[in-house]
């Protein structure tokens, strides 16, 4: 998960800058891709959460 908290800062970064150029179509973009990050986070914790459990199997992704 440390690659993705990276990318997630880099993106948070180039917000920023989008914000300032004010690029409105780079800004929604990059919010998208936050809200992905974000739900990839979420992802992973469940995961990690469910390894810890012993949990496997098909039926333990959803």
């Amino acid at each position: 998960m440390p690659q993705l908290l990276e990318i997630e800062a880099n993106t948070h970064q180039r917000l920023e800058e989008a914000h300032r150029m004010q690029w409105l179509g780079e800004v929604a973009a990059l919010k998208e891709t936050l809200r992905h990050i974000n739900d990839k986070k979420k992802q992973a914790d469940r995961l990690r959460r469910q390894a810890q459990r012993g949990e496997s199997g098909p039926g333990s992704l959803s």
